[in-house]
Formats: structure tokens, C-alpha cells, sequence
């Protein structure tokens, strides 16, 4: 199936190399209004262009929640063994190691690698995390979540439609859908060129911890990927998903959180840039896993 991993593998890597270029020469990029655009319009109508397949069904898509979830708690598990044993802090590093960068890079590799057929279900582990970042996240470093966030994100409302939708077996007018499908589509490339630019202003230190780190979040989330698919029987679509989300790198919102909550967001900044290079340079292999 994938023989040819260029035609995957290229798309991410210029997408995103032009975010990094485009920093480097200085050129305008207002990264805070991109992000609006794709959190607030993409990737809602991303999932929403997404629903009119043959073969979903409202039991399909509660059985991705219930394996993601699943999974989420086997990365916490991980993540929790691997600070006890490196005698870091746990409630300060646990949300890099278990919420990974499925928007920025898992959503887009998920396109490139599984169509529009298997994107509904990335998308949906997506939220999940989105979900953990504003909840989990936000009280592992802070001490109080964030509800406000999660209720007015169009992203949970567009998840509501569509099990809505799934629910009466109806399907978005012909019209509406092709607009869905315009929105959505800028979003993938959006979200690469973004994390290039995120790597770009990105400093390393401590490499070795670092990369013990990184190689728990990227490896570990393979693993634990692989577990949940194959353990529960997830229908192909769906378990390529979820083993392609869970072997992401570490998320940029990560980095953002532990800065706002003083955080070890060096350590962090730069496990998001030893990560990702190493699912770049392993993108082959997880392509062939699926």
C-alpha cells in the first residue's frame, strides 16, 4: 500500500521546511491569526467533510473515543514510569509525554497516508488530546483545568454535529459539503508550515534527557498504539489512525502551557524538536507498521 512513500513523506517535509525557511528569512508570518483560522475553521470542517463515507457509523466512531482514551492512559502510564525512574517531577513533564502533536503533524500524516476515508478518525483522537491539553494539562501544571476552553471550542461542537448526524443518519447538503471540504482542506498544510515555524525559534538543551524523553514519547507511543489497535480489533482505517496519532512527537501547545504555568519548557522546546525529528526520520517504518 505504501510503496511509494515519497508521495507521503515529501508533502510533510516541504510543508513544513517552508514554515522553517519562511522564520529564517524573517518574512511575515502571523502565526496567532493562522492558528485561529485552523483551530476555529479547519479542522472543524475538516472532520465535518469527512463524515460522508460508507461504512461509518455512530458505533464505529464510539469505538475510536473508547480506544484513544485507552490509549491516552497507557501513555500516562508510560510517561508516569519513566519520570519515576529519571526522578523527574511528574506533574511538570507528564503532559509532554502524554498528549502528543496530533494536529500540527498527526492530522496532515494521517491525510497524506490514509485519504479522507481514514481522517475522520485523527481527527477525532485529535479532540481527545485537544481535550487533555485544556483539562489534565492545564491542572497538572497549574492545579485548576480549564472547562471554559473545552465548551467553546468548535472543534467539540463540530464532534457533537457529526455523532448528531451519524445518530438520524443524515448527511450535509451537497452544497454545504463542498464548502466543509474547502475550509478543511487548508488546514493540514496550514498546521505543517505552522510547526515549521515553531521549530525554527525552537532551542536545544540537556540533549541527553532530552532524547530519553523523546524517545519515551515517540516510542512508547508507538507502542501503546500498536497494543490499543490490534488488542481492541479496530477496523484498518481506524487502527492506522490511532498508531500514527499516538506515535507523534511532543505537542507545540505543550510548550506554550508549561511556559504560561512555569514549566520546564526548555526541556520541553526541546523534546518537541528531538521528537520530531525522530518521527521524521522514522516515518518509513511507521508507514510500514500500518
Amino acid at each position: 500500500m505504501y510503496a511509494d512513500f515519497s508521495t507521503i513523506i515529501l508533502p510533510i517535509f516541504v510543508c513544513s521546511g517552508l514554515g522553517l525557511l519562511w522564520v529564517k528569512l524573517k518574512l511575515p508570518m502571523h502565526t496567532a491569526t493562522l492558528s485561529s483560522l485552523v483551530s476555529n475553521l479547519g479542522i472543524p470542517c475538516l472532520l465535518l467533510s469527512s463524515l460522508n463515507r460508507p461504512g461509518l457509523t455512530l458505533a464505529v466512531l464510539g469505538h475510536t473515543f473508547l480506544a484513544g482514551a485507552l490509549a491516552l492512559f497507557g501513555f500516562a502510564l508510560v510517561g508516569m514510569l519513566a519520570l519515576r525512574l529519571m526522578q523527574l517531577p511528574i506533574r511538570k513533564y507528564l503532559p509532554s509525554l502524554m498528549l502528543p502533536n496530533t494536529a500540527n503533524l498527526g492530522i496532515p500524516i494521517a491525510l497524506f497516508a490514509l485519504g479522507q476515508e481514514g481522517l475522520l478518525y485523527a481527527v477525532a483522537f485529535s479532540a481527545l488530546v485537544q481535550i487533555g491539553h485544556y483539562t489534565l494539562g492545564v491542572w497538572l501544571l497549574s492545579g485548576h483545568g480549564s472547562l471554559r476552553n473545552i465548551l467553546t471550542s468548535p472543534t467539540i461542537w463540530a464532534i457533537l454535529v457529526a455523532l448528531g448526524m451519524l445518530a438520524t443518519h443524515t448527511a450535509l447538503p451537497d452544497s454545504l459539503q463542498t464548502v466543509t471540504h474547502q475550509l478543511g482542506a487548508m488546514a493540514p498544510p496550514l498546521m505543517l508550515l505552522m510547526l515549521g515555524a515553531s521549530l525554527a525559534e525552537i532551542r536545544l538543551e540537556g540533549l541527553g534527557r532530552v532524547l530519553i524523553l523523546s524517545l519515551v514519547r515517540v516510542g512508547g507511543g508507538l507502542g501503546i498504539g500498536l497494543l490499543v489497535a490490534h488488542g481492541l480489533g479496530l477496523p484498518p482505517l481506524a487502527a492506522s489512525a490511532l498508531i500514527i496519532q499516538s506515535a507523534m512527537p511532543v505537542a507545540v501547545l505543550s510548550h506554550l502551557i508549561a511556559q504560561h504555568y512555569q514549566g520546564p519548557s526548555r526541556d520541553i522546546a526541546g523534546m518537541i524538536l528531538v521528537s520530531t525529528l525522530l518521527v521524521f526520520i522514522g516515518l518509513p517504518l511507521l508507514l510500514s507498521l500500518i
